[in-house]
């Protein structure tokens, strides 16, 4: 393979139109501050998973009246291991939690708790957004070295399999009898 296949280098240019065409790709992740309280339940037993709900709402209540207490209740009613902290999960990024808790993040403005239980596979959640730190655009220089080598991959790989096509090509198989395709037809 080494002397068949050649892969040229990705120079400047290429890396910068390829940068340009996919500027969404290179972008720091979204930063969220968070706390919650789970009411946990598993989706599968149904009375289980509505008397969260019912405990949820009923936290989600409270917290309306008090927000300042959200630590306090998270304590008293959080099965997540957070309780000790108040509920606080620190820094979390997209993918960091469960889809339905991560759409609720992304729809909330610092300093908003929840109206409403996020429920998800864990249970039912009160989360309360605390800083929301915006993504931004990496510069080409920070990335420059990732495109070229993403760039030299894919033409290595695109490479080998146009060989290995070549080489299927101008093969002949015999002493074997492979289906075809009337073969395998089902009637």
């Amino acid at each position: 393979m080494e002397r068949e296949i050649s892969t040229p280098i990705a120079d400047e240019t290429a890396c910068r139109r390829y940068y340009k065409q996919n500027l969404k790709r290179f972008r720091s992740a979204d930063l969220y501050e968070a706390a919650h309280i789970l009411i946990a339940a598993r989706p599968g037993d149904r009375a289980a998973y509505a008397a969260a709900r019912t405990e949820a709402g009923a936290v989600t209540a409270a917290l309306l009246n008090a927000p300042q207490r959200f630590a306090e209740l998270a304590s008293a009613h959080s099965a997540c291991p957070s309780k000790a902290v108040g509920g606080n999960l620190g820094q979390l990024s997209p993918g960091d939690t469960a889809p339905e808790f991560d759409a609720a993040l992304r729809a909330m403005a610092p300093g908003e708790i929840t109206t409403e239980p996020v429920a998800s596979r864990f249970g039912h959640h009160i989360i309360r957004l605390d800083r929301k730190i915006e993504g931004r655009q990496l510069s080409f220089e920070v990335v420059r070295e990732r495109i070229a080598d993403y760039l030299v991959d894919r033409t290595r790989h695109t490479a080998i399999a146009q060989f290995v096509a070549r080489l299927t090509a101008r093969a002949e198989i015999t002493g074997v009898d492979l289906p075809t395709t009337a073969d395998l037809r089902v009637s």
